[in-house]
């Protein structure tokens, strides 16, 4: 029969820990404290989005390469955000610096239709056996089309919204 064990944690350790890695972070970055100061005048929090503020100033990156990223401050760090998981390729990724800048030499964003999207979507299609593919610009977006495509495959209108969530 195994027996089980249990661990109390230790708030206060992890706390001191935690507050002494955090002091040891912001004494290596005095380059991010500098854009921090900058950024206030222009953005926001001096981030783009809410999800990048932390205290007492952001970490501002400068490049990435593969698995890794480095800070103004020239901080080699391990990526483990990934950009919300859409960086699994990781950064500057040989293959696909080439194919974004064969793209960009022939336009960037027409806002109409190209044979792009037609070979995405076959390559998917194929992939993954859907059919039909639609691409969209946003989370928002991408949740209206489901709505309609619900609404249409139950012929129901009414839908659930949980706040929060």
């Amino acid at each position: 029969m195994a027996t089980r064990t249990t661990t109390t944690l230790d708030r206060t350790r992890i706390a001191e820990l935690t507050a002494k890695e955090q002091r040891r972070l912001d004494e290596r970055t005095p380059g991010s404290r500098e854009m921090y100061e900058r950024a206030r005048q222009a953005l926001v929090g001096g981030v783009a989005s809410a999800y990048q503020e932390r205290d007492p100033w952001p970490i501002y990156l400068s490049h990435g390469e593969g698995s890794r990223v480095w800070d103004v401050d020239g901080n080699e760090m391990i990526d483990f955000h990934n950009g919300f998981g859409s960086m699994v390729q990781g950064h500057a990724h040989p293959a696909i610096v080439r194919a974004v800048r064969e793209r960009v030499a022939l336009g960037t964003h027409f806002a109409a239709p190209t044979e792009d999207a037609v070979v995405v979507a076959e390559e998917l299609s194929r992939r993954f056996g859907l059919p039909r593919w639609r691409f969209v610009n946003s989370g928002s977006e991408a949740t209206m089309d489901a709505i309609r495509i619900a609404r249409a495959a139950t012929g129901r209108d009414t839908i659930v919204k949980i706040f929060g969530s």
